[in-house]
């Protein structure tokens, strides 16, 4: 009889615990000029903005005008704290407060204010990670109209599935703030009810809309299973071999810079994908449909390995009677993922650019992969050097592709044409 009661009771303090994490508060003091001591402490609580909040806000027309507003409304008596604005000042929800430390006269018509600022910081739900690159998913265009993976697919489907596959594989990653373009017109909707209310952490939330550092985007040529040429007799071999081949473009987007160009060629043996379907209960004669399922992921998991490679190198964090502990987790490694160990050997620089060059070792060692988590991983030592193995090596992921069909030597009735028995 009182479930209903006591849910919206925990409900009203679960919103109590979000909003009182919503925001924090940042002191800043800062320096303004004026032609009255009133305009001066005006500007010396925008330069604090700055500091605090950003430029974007001291951009806005409304806030300085409404900063000069309520500084005028309040004075200029030093050592006196002033609350934060009323509501119909929404442009100031940021402002919590400010006093005026000095102010003095420094020439005729020119007026120095000294203030200290209280400003409120929007203060993300869980780990604060305002410290790591944004990153946007684009379009991925298509080279095809359809593709074959175990029964026809649109190329629209394709492209979709696979930037979703990107966008979960970035966001595990751990490395990068994924921001979605996906659902924008809902956050658009859900943002405007916010700054309905008119509160300080809605306000922020608001302001704070972000645009991302870099933008993933490019082209699919090739995604299907089995290669056509591959006919010995009338049938089929190697329909499980997968056939992927992605251009692909790390664009910096403040400057428009290519920061990373490459193509990506995903490399998986038929014999490795048939293990690894049946690890994950998908029969491939029966039920090929489901084939995708486990390639997408994969896929994405080895392209955003190759794109955050170039910010964030996979490391060795520590080892531990036989086992590496790695320094990436799911989204960026998978069980039975390969890695090739290296060593740097030495940096030259291009008399050119100026740009340092790191010269690598061959590979060292080959660790598998034998267990991951949200932000780390296990691996064992499969060959190679253990010495190696230390906390500056340079891992790289790795496979080992089969040089035939069914991985084994070719014989004479192995080629697609008759044999001759005279």
């Amino acid at each position: 009889m009182h479930t209903p009661r006591l849910l919206l009771a925990l409900l009203f303090g679960a919103c109590l615990a979000l909003n009182s994490h919503a925001s924090e508060t940042l002191t800043r003091n800062a320096s303004g000029y004026g032609g009255t001591p009133q305009q001066a402490v005006a500007n010396a609580l925008v330069e604090a903005a700055r500091q605090g909040l950003g430029v974007v806000v001291t951009l806005d027309p409304a806030f300085r005008t409404q900063v000069r507003e309520w500084v005028v409304k309040q004075g200029v008596a030093t050592g006196r704290w002033y609350s934060e604005p009323e509501t119909q000042l929404p442009t100031l929800a940021s402002v919590a407060g400010y006093r005026v430390l000095a102010t003095r006269q420094i020439s005729e018509g020119l007026w120095q204010a000294d203030v200290e600022a209280q400003l409120l910081d929007y203060a993300p739900v869980g780990p604060d990670r305002r410290h790591l690159p944004s990153v946007a998913v684009g379009s991925f265009r298509t080279a095809q109209p359809d593709f074959d993976l175990g029964g026809t697919l649109p190329a629209p489907e394709v492209s979709a599935r696979l930037r979703n596959a990107l966008v979960n594989s970035l966001s595990q990653s751990g490395r990068l703030r994924v921001l979605d373009r996906d659902f924008s017109a809902d956050l658009d909707q859900e943002l405007n009810v916010s700054a309905g209310s008119l509160l300080p952490a809605a306000q922020l939330q608001l302001g704070r809309e972000m645009g991302a550092d870099l933008m993933l985007v490019g082209e699919i040529r090739d995604f299907q299973l089995g290669r056509p040429q591959r006919r010995y007799y009338g049938a089929a071999f190697n329909d499980l071999e997968p056939v992927v081949r992605i251009h692909y473009r790390l664009i910096e987007t403040a400057t428009g810079e290519i920061v990373r160009a490459d193509t990506f060629v995903y490399r998986e043996t038929p014999a490795d994908l048939r293990r690894r379907l049946r690890d994950a209960d998908i029969d491939p004669e029966r039920e090929r449909d489901r084939i995708s399922e486990l390639l997408f992921p994969d896929v994405a998991a080895d392209l955003t390995s190759t794109v955050t490679d170039t910010l964030y190198p996979i490391r060795v964090l520590a080892s531990d009677h036989g086992s590496y502990y790695l320094s990436q987790g799911s989204g960026r490694l998978v069980a039975g993922r390969l890695l090739s160990v290296h060593d740097t050997l030495r940096e030259l620089e291009d008399p050119d650019t100026g740009q340092r060059i790191r010269l690598e070792s061959p590979p060292l060692a080959t660790l598998r992969v034998t267990r991951v988590l949200d932000d780390h991983a296990v691996a064992e030592l499969v060959e190679g050097n253990a010495a190696a193995i230390t906390a500056d090596a340079l891992l790289r992921p790795t496979r080992v592709a089969a040089t035939t069909p069914s991985g084994r030597p070719m014989t004479p009735g192995s080629s697609a044409a008759p044999i001759q028995w005279d």
